[in-house]
């Protein structure tokens, strides 16, 4: 390795080291587009069947919080508001073998 050669690697690797730095005060803060909402599942029949749901829910492009409960029949969903809706969380369920429905906020 000739002299020239390891300067332009020491170049080269002080400069990656600082691309980091300097765009550190760019970071913009993202406005809360979390969304949770309880689905009411249908045909579950068994313990197991919350694995399919859970697993089904979490192929839905922006899901971040999957949470399915037998003994209730319902899936607490957490998900990016920005990157899906709703509809696209039923269907998953629903073609899961799951139909499912919005489940009416709690009253207080």
């Amino acid at each position: 390795m000739s002299i020239k050669t390891g300067l332009l690697i020491v170049s080269l690797s002080s400069s990656i080291l600082w691309i980091p730095a300097a765009h550190a005060g760019a970071i913009v803060e993202q406005p809360n587009r979390q969304q949770t909402v309880t689905l009411n599942i249908q045909n579950m029949t068994c313990a197991m069947c919350t694995f399919t749901i859970k697993k089904a829910l979490q192929k839905v492009d922006g899901v971040q919080q999957v949470t399915v409960n037998y003994d209730f029949k319902t899936a607490i969903v957490t998900f990016d508001a920005q990157k899906n809706r709703s509809p696209a969380l039923i269907k998953a369920t629903t073609d899961a073998g799951y139909p499912a429905t919005i489940a009416p906020p709690a009253s207080r």
